[in-house]
């Protein structure tokens, strides 16, 4: 945790020290930044367009998570699923997310049901890719155990498969976040009237750096909370079995 502290100390120190070479439309300090997010929150503004943002972010999270897992376990489980869709998956990631969120907003409308679906398609193909390779490097030799003492398949699948394969999941929710986030923000800034994306995109038409970085320093503090606060204390619940290695 102390070298956690240390290490966004440095950043601020180093953000700081840059603000102090350069003019203050080019890059606002820390503390003037965080003035100008203070003062959206007194106004009334922070909290309507967070809100919107987190609630794409968690739609396209769990469609993302629904398409992702079960393609990622199939195939890294059957060598035939693996063969059949390994190709669509690589051509599904190296689609430019943009191009997602056009069709998405063309297809259905510019509205949230079209946002929650660029952003779940665009971020499930990686999540597949995560689920794939960890299925593929679970221990086999724990099935065939199982199998000698008569065990039933769905003793396997939730005493031998499931135990082994949700650190995988646990890490592709915490890596579809991360890309879930980005992708928000663009969905946002095409074809939202609110959301930090639309927020980000409204003040760089109007050169106004401070409010630019004050959303962007909003955007890191969530995210630090959902990870720090959220995912870590969860994971250490779920894996509290799991010994810890120490080199």
């Amino acid at each position: 945790m102390l070298l956690k502290l240390g290490s966004m100390l440095a950043v601020v120190a180093a953000w700081f020290g840059l603000s102090l070479l350069l003019p203050g439309t080019v890059l606002p300090g820390p503390w003037q930044t965080l003035n100008v997010l203070i003062e959206n929150v007194a106004d009334g503004q922070v909290h309507q367009h967070l809100l919107a943002t987190l609630g794409r972010v968690a739609g396209g999270l769990a469609l993302a998570m629904a398409v992702g897992v079960p393609v990622g376990i199939i195939m890294g489980l059957n060598r035939f699923a693996e063969k059949t869709l390994d190709i669509w998956v690589m051509v599904a990631l190296t689609v430019p997310s943009l191009c997602y969120a056009i069709l998405a907003f063309i297809w259905i409308g510019l509205n949230e049901t079209a946002a929650i679906v660029a952003i779940g398609l665009t971020s499930a193909p990686s999540i597949a890719i995560n689920l794939w390779e960890g299925v593929k490097n679970i221990d086999t030799r724990l099935f065939k155990m199982a199998k000698v003492f008569n065990a039933s398949r769905w003793m396997i699948v939730r005493r031998v498969l499931f135990p082994q394969v949700l650190p995988y999941i646990m890490a592709s929710l915490r890596f579809g976040l991360g890309i879930v986030w980005k992708i928000t923000v663009l969905v946002e800034l095409l074809g939202r009237p609110d959301g930090v994306g639309f927020q980000l995109f409204y003040w760089y038409q109007l050169a106004n750096m401070g409010q630019v970085l004050a959303w962007t320093l909003l955007f890191t503090l969530v995210m630090l909370f959902i990870e720090l606060v959220i995912l870590q204390r969860l994971e250490r619940r779920l894996f509290a079995w799991r010994p810890e290695v120490r080199l």
